[in-house]
């Protein structure tokens, strides 16, 4: 019961449960658009009146001709023969019956005569056999004759309502089919007999059709089918971490995405008829934009989320289109190729590339439907209109561009995402925090591209996302510019603002700016995905310098260090790209107060600080595997040996003072460069370390391996 009660009240078991919460609201909401009608029918029309709008059918329907039905029934009643019963062992063979004049109807067709229980009845025409009791005394005269003489012909009811019901069973109704899209009347014409049917038909169909028995199926369906994909995908998909922020907003796209369908139907249905030529409404269904979603997923969150909600999205719209198979098939190809093609998408220009690109592949995926069903019974699609629908599906491919580039910007306002179009914006160094951090913390600044460049390149190698990693990073220390003079990078020379603070007071300080950096992205509003980089750049890592520091002046009997008081506060970091730049941001502190920085120590130093965060838990959460940890290693080292490559001394220039260092310059009093190693390389080595940084390292691992 106490394990029950902690797995409640769990952070990670809250937003499942808050995810729960949302599936269950978003199935409710998809359910009542996919049984959604947009076409007004009006309560009741009597024959005469005048139609004040136009009036299209929103489905197909079978209305019951009710006064048609009926005459059909009095027929059938009429037409069913009666059936008699007939004892021949009396009488002498003959039919006596009580009174026939009920046979008198049916002089013409006849009746069913029942002479035995086993044998089915047989067909008897000629009536005028049957005579009545009466009759058959005037016909003899003998006493003897007429002491034998009673009725033997009876009519049975319960065998003729028997066969009457059956016939009646069997009937049909008779029925008015009309389709989906088809002019019922028009605005200004009067109704007649056909239009009253009708309408009023309609209307009694959709009653008929339970709508509340429909809509609890379609809701049980949509329940589990969410919920099964969201948490299957949860498990096994690699990068598929939706919190319920994100699938707030994908199942508000997701209704989102099939209101536009019904309203394209809707609209399409008029449109059509203001063509001057004739137009399969199968057209206007390939011209839905329903890729456009998944590719706006895409944009803003990760490729498992958009190829999820492309699959989701194209089924339900399967649903909407008389649950056909083929339209979700033809949208879910879609909404996969457009998500490949936005998959890096850093302008507009690209958006409608992708969109041409949707389209192509539209065409593509008719004209394969339309091969497909040459000789198919159902006939979906007709080959003699593949023109028109080759167009309609090209036409579908930049709808949706439209539509990603119209939305894009409204989901980055409203949910505070990131695109790439947005993260090259960040990334070109105007943003105000960045100009002001080069004033008020020039060390931060430019610490804070070192670790951009270092998790741009290791993001690379293992498939993450760049080009935010590196924007990040930019911002990931913006909090130090609030007691900038506090962190060494920005200290002058000699200076030691932590020399008169307590270990407690300056490891505070120093953990303060994640809350500080925090606050200051708020206020700017920069986009959430990147102000989440903030805390978990740091994770939970030890402040150890002052920690160690803490211990050494410990007194038990006063005060008992506690590691988690120098801890930051996390969280660890959630995604690949947070955990790269957390071990990218150690890495270079680590290697900046390196002396020496020959590739194998950095190797050494990259490798020891990865494998220190790794052994501390902090790589716990973000999904990066041991492969990957390798990967950035190697990305690290390669960096950084590039950044402090060995330079070569030029000869002095008589005439023109000593000579200078070619790259990064940090000179003492006598001109020195600080960066320039004891031991150069040799010529063959630095050509080859100019052609691969990386060189050196395979060397050394190949030594080692020796």
């Amino acid at each position: 019961m106490q394990n029950w009660f902690k797995k409640i009240h769990n952070p990670l078991s809250h937003k499942q449960n808050l995810s729960i919460v949302y599936l269950l609201l978003f199935s409710i909401a998809i359910s009542v658009v996919i049984n959604l009608s947009l076409q007004g029918i009006p309560s009741s029309v009597e024959e005469g009146e005048i139609a004040t709008h136009d009036i299209r059918a929103d489905d197909d329907y079978e209305i019951v001709d009710e006064e048609a039905t009926a005459k059909t029934r009095e027929e059938v009643l009429k037409g069913t023969l009666p059936v008699y019963d007939w004892d021949g062992e009396h009488a002498g063979g003959l039919k006596i019956i009580q009174d026939k004049t009920p046979l008198a109807h049916w002089t013409e067709q006849g009746i069913l005569l029942k002479v035995s229980l086993e044998k089915e009845p047989i067909h008897f025409r000629d009536l005028r056999q049957v005579i009545t009791l009466d009759e058959a005394q005037q016909r003899f005269k003998k006493k003897s004759q007429l002491e034998h003489l009673r009725v033997n012909f009876f009519f049975n009811e319960e065998e003729t309502n028997r066969r009457r019901q059956q016939a009646l069973e069997e009937l049909q109704d008779t029925v008015i089919k009309i389709q989906r899209g088809q002019s019922i009347i028009r605005t200004g014409d009067r109704f007649g007999i056909w239009h009253t049917k009708v309408v009023n038909g309609i209307r009694q169909t959709k009653t008929k059709r339970h709508i509340w028995e429909k809509g609890t199926g379609t809701l049980l369906f949509t329940f589990i089918f969410l919920t099964l994909f969201f948490f299957t995908g949860q498990k096994v998909l690699k990068g598929y971490r939706i919190v319920p922020r994100d699938l707030f907003f994908q199942g508000l796209l997701l209704i989102g995405m099939l209101l536009i369908e019904r309203l394209f139907i809707f609209f399409s249905v008029a449109f059509r008829d203001l063509l001057p030529f004739s137009v399969p409404q199968e057209v206007f269904y390939a011209m839905i934009p329903i890729a456009a979603g998944a590719m706006m997923v895409r944009m803003v969150l990760s490729l498992p989320a958009a190829l999820f909600f492309a699959l989701v999205n194209s089924i339900f719209a399967g649903l909407i289109l008389e649950q056909s198979l083929l339209y979700s098939l033809y949208y879910i190809t879609a909404s996969v190729f457009g998500t490949y093609l936005v998959a890096h998408a850093r302008s507009r220009v690209t958006l409608w590339r992708a969109g041409l690109g949707v389209g192509i592949l539209n065409m593509a995926m008719m004209l394969a439907f339309d091969l497909m069903n040459v000789n198919s019974i159902v006939g979906l699609f007709q080959y003699d209109e593949l023109g028109s629908h080759l167009m309609g599906a090209f036409l579908g491919g930049l709808a949706t561009a439209v539509v990603v580039l119209i939305f894009t910007p409204i989901i980055e306002f409203a949910f505070n995402y990131v695109t790439e179009m947005q993260l090259l914006e960040l990334g070109s160094l105007n943003h105000p925090i960045l100009r002001e951090m080069i004033t008020r913390a020039p060390g931060t600044y430019h610490h804070s591209h070192m670790v951009g460049t270092l998790a741009e390149a290791a993001c690379e190698g293992i498939g993450a996302d760049s080009l935010f990693a590196r924007v990040a990073c930019y911002f990931h220390d913006i909090g130090k510019m609030k007691k900038s003079s506090y962190f060494i990078e920005n200290m002058v020379s000699g200076e030691d603002r932590h020399g008169q603070l307590s270990p407690s007071m300056s490891a505070l300080i120093i953990a303060s700016h994640v809350k500080d950096g925090v606050d200051l992205a708020r206020q700017f509003k920069l986009p959430e995905r990147i102000i989440d980089i903030i805390p978990q750049h740091q994770g939970t890592k030890l402040i150890s310098y002052f920690y160690s520091k803490a211990k050494e002046q410990e007194d038990p009997d006063v005060h008992v260090v506690k590691e988690n008081e120098y801890r930051y506060p996390g969280p660890k970091p959630q995604t690949p790209e947070a955990g790269v730049i957390l071990l990218a941001d150690t890495v270079e502190a680590a290697t900046r107060a390196l002396k020496d920085r020959s590739p194998a120590r950095l190797e050494e130093v990259v490798r020891n600080m990865i494998n220190k965060n790794f052994i501390d838990g902090q790589l716990d959460e973000c999904e990066l595997t041991l492969q990957d940890l390798h990967t950035i290693a190697h990305a690290f080292v390669r960096i950084l040996i590039g950044v402090y490559h060995h330079r070569i001394e030029y000869p002095d220039i008589p005439g023109k003072g000593v000579g200078v260092s070619t790259g990064l310059m940090d000179t003492d009093g006598n001109g020195e460069d600080k960066y320039t190693q004891s031991q150069p390389l040799s010529e063959d080595s630095l050509r080859e370390t100019k052609k691969d940084p990386g060189a050196n390292i395979h060397r050394l691992g190949d030594s080692r391996r020796s």
